[in-house]
């Protein structure tokens, strides 16, 4: 499904359907019908999005009218698609570029430009209808800016709309949003990005973070760390990313990673919301880390094991986003087990926690390699001469240290267990790290 847009009279004016069949050719795919009118209508360029069915398997696709409050709804089901019409809220009155978007879990739906302002809607996954419009105004000298940007956090718990000069934040759990709104960047320049013209489109990652464009084709991008942090704790880097290439927009992806509404009148198909866990990290400095869930299909509680016995009761947290700070330099195997109602999924990552002299993080040298893991005693190394290997304990104690060792050491009076190893040079540079476990027959 497309907009098709008309040069001459400078509007969309179609939504265009094709068809393909990936059984067919081979398993390479036919065209079965192509650009297919089904609405002939102008069409706002503020773009079209989708969202899953409250069954889990069907999407419904959104599409804006030009110079009105309209919406076309379409239901795309295997057996084809049907169409609605919905009239609700403020009308808009420019052809302004901006986004609409759906929230993660599929429960609003956002728009904005800079002229027409910001307009959220709730929306039934199982009906596909919008209903408890919310229109917020912004006056300022942003009204003549012909592109915008917006996006929910991974949570859905603010909104970020972004008018070229400012980005603003709105708590969407406040009794009164638009009193929310918080501004958390104003446009920064920068002599590397030339054309740029402050902030332009926004798209929530993979990684829970957002990332954003300038207004015209550029080689830099903005990227927002914690978008789930209230203020400037988001932490908006603008022209984060300098590419040796130019780009002129952001690839828009629905959340395709959203199941069922359980226990809803549509959730008529036996699918439910396995939990499927996933997270990042950031370094604060030191041995302190923060912790990011970027899980899916709904899960309600979340359990971090950091695996750093030796910090007590903090080894653990049952925050969704927690902070951990480390007792001891070292590789950490971290877990996060997410769970709900219809079981549980848990992704183990390592952590690499490596200072040396002032106790500045470094990264190990690429290409040195530490194995076996686990072994009975004897460990072996490539890529490292006459190198100082030092064995820390699970509680970061330093329990060997053997210096000159070429490529090769012995372990084996030690108790088993998990240990680091760390690799060093002769002028104290850290080479490697590798955790290891230590086994007896």
């Amino acid at each position: 499904m497309k907009i098709e847009f008309q040069p001459l009279n400078g509007y969309y004016d179609k939504i265009l359907l094709s068809q393909i069949d990936g059984s067919l050719d081979n398993g390479t795919g036919k065209v079965i019908q192509k650009n297919q009118v089904i609405i002939a209508d102008t069409i706002h360029s503020d773009g079209l999005h989708a969202v899953r069915h409250a069954n889990g398997r069907d999407w419904w696709i959104v599409v804006t009218k030009l110079f009105s409050n309209k919406y076309y709804i379409f239901l795309l089901t295997p057996d084809g698609f049907t169409t609605s019409e919905q009239s609700i809220g403020e009308a808009t009155w420019s052809e302004s570029g901006g986004e609409m978007v759906f929230s993660p879990d599929g429960t609003k739906l956002a728009r904005f430009n800079a002229k027409d302002d910001l307009r959220i809607f709730d929306f039934d996954r199982c009906t596909g209808v919008l209903s408890n419009p919310v229109y917020i105004q912004i006056e300022d000298d942003a009204d003549n800016q012909i592109f915008a940007g917006l996006s929910f956090s991974a949570d859905g718990r603010y909104l970020y709309a972004a008018e070229v000069k400012r980005l603003f934040q709105f708590d969407m759990l406040a009794a009164d949003i638009a009193s929310s709104k918080t501004i958390v960047a104003e446009r920064e320049l920068s002599p590397d990005c030339p054309l740029g013209d402050g902030i332009s489109f926004l798209e929530l990652g993979p990684d829970g973070r957002i990332y954003g464009r300038h207004l015209n084709g550029q080689s830099c991008m903005h990227r927002m760390n914690h978008p789930e942090r209230a203020g400037i704790a988001c932490e908006m880097v603008q022209n984060f990313y300098k590419f040796d290439f130019a780009y002129n927009n952001l690839p828009h992806f629905p959340n395709f990673r959203l199941g069922p509404v359980d226990g809803s009148a549509c959730d008529t198909l036996g699918l439910d919301n396995h939990p499927l866990a996933g997270w990042r990290y950031d370094k604060t400095g030191g041995l302190g880390v923060d912790f990011t869930s970027v899980s899916w299909y709904e899960p309600t509680e979340w359990l971090w094991d950091f695996d750093d016995p030796a910090s007590g009761a903090a080894n653990q947290s049952a925050e969704r986003n927690p902070a951990h700070t480390f007792s001891a330099p070292g590789a950490y195997e971290v877990c996060l087990t997410v769970s709900n109602q219809y079981g549980s999924d848990t992704k183990c990552k390592t952590v690499w926690l490596n200072t040396v002299g002032s106790g500045s993080p470094q990264e190990a040298v690429p290409g040195v390699k530490v194995w076996p893991n686990p072994t009975m005693g004897a460990i072996n190394w490539t890529g490292a001469e006459n190198a100082t290997i030092r064995v820390l304990n699970a509680q970061g104690q330093l329990v060997r240290e053997i210096r000159g060792a070429n490529g090769s050491a012995d372990l084996g009076n030690l108790p088993q267990g998990f240990y680091v190893v760390q690799l060093h040079a002769d002028d104290n540079i850290l080479l490697a790290v590798r955790k290891i476990h230590l086994m007896r027959p």
